[in-house]
């Protein structure tokens, strides 16, 4: 068994065993028909929040302004100290594009980049799920659904992807995410919490995430914490702008 494995185990335990409610003594197998996710539906959603980005070797305070138009793009810009534009982005299907105002460049690439920086694969309708709290795997008779206290555990499977939603039987609402994989030792985990009205449904106003990775050739870990906490949320069938003109003088940076 090698380090980074046992490394990533006990990583696992302490990230889940951080919140007791979903540490369960007795747990029963459900029926798909048992329980109910509720998803946000939205053609078009727009959010603001204090964004925290922290890792051994940097940590980055801002406002981050984003829109999303579902299934098509996301947008959005990074705003620091006195309000200054320090990034904006676009991803879509086929493109990620970063204009990066601090050091005057543009660095183009594809949703593949998210693989190859966090060794995970998602494609752009997982990325947007994962931002939203909704479900990255439609469920099917082959996933593993489980009654564990006040809480309806999903378990799937996808190739090398292992993944947990525990779910809240009483509101219905994805409270944990857990993603592991299997080949690369990745582990994401993602908490939502203070759930908002947002129309008829409930929209969790903070996301905590937490990813543990490895670099090449090396079994200590790198922990990354990115913490979202929504101020203004709004969906919405109008159109909304994607205002993203790249900079002529800048320089241009594929990868």
């Amino acid at each position: 068994m090698s380090l980074k494995y046992i490394y990533t185990i006990l990583t696992i335990f302490l990230l889940v065993s951080c919140k007791r409610d979903f540490v369960s003594i007795e747990s029963s197998k459900i029926a798909i028909d048992d329980f109910f996710v509720e998803e946000i539906d939205y053609k078009y959603l727009s959010t603001k929040s204090k964004f925290q980005y922290k890792n051994d070797n940097q940590l980055i305070n801002a406002t981050l302004n984003m829109r999303i138009e579902k299934d098509s793009k996301i947008w959005f810009s990074v705003r620091v100290a006195l309000g200054v534009e320090a990034a904006r982005g676009l991803i879509t299907k086929d493109e990620f594009i970063i204009i990066d105002r601090v050091s005057k460049q543009v660095i183009i690439s594809t949703p593949d980049i998210i693989e190859r920086e966090f060794k995970i694969k998602l494609n752009f309708e997982q990325l947007e799920s994962i931002l939203t709290g909704n479900l990255l795997y439609d469920i099917s008779t082959s996933d593993k659904l489980l009654k564990e206290g006040s809480y309806f555990k999903i378990v799937q499977q996808k190739e090398s992807i292992q993944s947990q939603n525990l779910v809240n039987i009483k509101t219905s609402k994805i409270e944990k995410l857990i993603l592991f994989d299997e080949i690369t030792n990745y582990l994401l985990t993602v908490d939502y919490e203070n759930f908002k009205p947002l129309g008829k449904i409930l929209f969790p106003g903070r996301h905590l995430f937490t990813s543990v990775s490895y670099l090449d050739n090396s079994s200590v870990p790198v922990i990354t914490n990115i913490n979202f906490n929504f101020k203004e949320v709004e969906r919405t069938n109008k159109p909304l702008k994607f205002p993203f003109n790249v900079p002529s003088k800048y320089d241009v940076k594929k990868i």
